[in-house]
C-alpha cells in the first residue's frame, strides 16, 4: 500500500490521533517541493516501529494536513546491530558512506580521524556538519524504507574510537594487509561470540598506520581482509555491513500487517515542526 510514497520521519507526539498536521520545512517539502495535493497519500514514521499512510485533504506552504487512514508496523530493522566507524574521508565519499550504509542497514555511524585522513580541518568537525550528516542519513532512511533513522556520532580520534568499539563487542577491522583471515572466517567469529551487535572499522585513503594496526592488535581485535582486490574506503563499509548482515541471516524478508487508524483520543489537530 506505501509503495512508492513519500515518507516522511515525525515528532511521534504529533501521531496517535484520526488527523495530523504538518509544519515548518515538511509541509514546505509536501505543498511546494513535491507538489502534492489533497487526496494524495503520504507516510509518516515515528521512529519507534510504527507508521501512518496519511490521505492529505488540505495543502498549504505553511501547514498541510490529512486523516489517518492506516497505521502499521515499520519494516524490521535488522537483528544484528551494526556500528561503522568510518575514517574521515573527503566531503563527497563520506557523504556516500552515509548514503549507501543506511541503505544497507547500518545502525550508527561514528566518524572516526586517523592518522591518514586527509581532510582538511577534519578534527574542528561541527554541529554545522553533524547537522548536514543527520539530514542525510534521514533522507536516506526515508528513501529506503527504513523505521528508524540512524545515529551518526560525534567525531572521535582512532584509539578512542577502538576503545568505545572494543567496549561495545565484537569488531572487525578491515585492513588490506591482511593474508590470514577472510572476512567470511571473521564474521562466524565475531557473530558466534555475540550475534546483536558488531562494531566495522573502515580506513581512510591509505588505509590505517603501522601505529594504528599496532593499537588494534594491542587490543586484540580481529583484522579481515575483504578480498584480493583493494576497495576504496567508501565502498569497504557498505559491502562489509552487507556481507554481515547477509552472514546474521538479516536480508530475509518480513510481511507487514497492517492496522486500522487508532480511535481518536480528542486530541484534535496538532500542528508541530519536527
Amino acid at each position: 500500500m506505501t509503495a512508492g510514497l513519500h515518507r516522511f520521519f515525525v515528532d511521534p507526539a504529533i501521531l496517535g490521533g484520526e488527523r495530523v498536521t504538518l509544519t515548518g520545512p515538511q509541509a514546505h517539502q509536501v505543498g511546494r517541493v513535491l507538489r502534492l495535493k489533497p487526496g494524495d497519500r503520504i507516510v509518516l514514521v515515528d521512529g519507534e516501529g510504527r507508521e501512518s499512510v496519511v490521505r492529505l485533504d488540505e495543502v498549504r506552504s505553511s501547514a498541510v494536513s490529512g486523516a489517518v487512514e492506516v497505521v502499521q508496523p515499520s519494516r524490521p530493522e535488522p537483528s544484528l546491530t551494526l556500528t561503522l566507524y568510518q575514517a574521515l574521508v573527503p566531503r563527497d565519499r563520506f557523504e556516500t558512506v552515509l548514503q549507501k550504509g543506511t541503505e544497507v542497514g547500518i545502525s550508527r555511524f561514528v566518524p572516526t580521524w586517523c592518522e591518514r585522513s586527509i581532510v582538511p580541518g577534519g578534527d574542528r568537525i561541527d554541529e554545522k556538519r553533524l547537522e548536514r550528516w543527520r539530514r542525510i542519513v534521514t533522507e536516506a532512511a526515508e528513501q529506503c524504507e527504513r523505521g528508524i533513522v540512524p545515529e551518526v556520532a560525534p567525531l572521535l580520534r582512532f584509539a578512542d574510537a577502538l576503545a568505545e568499539a572494543v567496549a561495545t563487542g565484537p569488531t572487525l577491522v578491515a585492513w588490506e594487509r591482511e593474508r590470514e583471515r577472510s572476512v567470511q572466517a571473521g564474521l562466524h567469529e565475531a557473530l558466534a561470540a555475540d550475534g546483536q551487535s558488531l562494531g566495522l572499522m573502515v580506513g581512510p585513503e591509505g588505509g590505517f598506520s603501522a601505529i594504528e594496526i599496532e593499537l588494534v592488535r594491542e587490543a586484540e581485535v580481529l583484522t579481515i581482509s575483504l578480498g584480493p582486490r583493494i576497495l576504496r574506503t567508501e565502498t569497504a563499509g557498505p559491502i562489509l555491513a552487507a556481507l554481515a548482515l547477509y552472514e546474521a541471516g538479516d536480508l530475509e524478508l518480513a510481511p507487514l500487517t497492517p492496522q486500522p487508524p487508532p480511535p481518536c483520543a480528542g486530541a484534535g489537530e496538532q500542528a508541530s515542526s519536527p
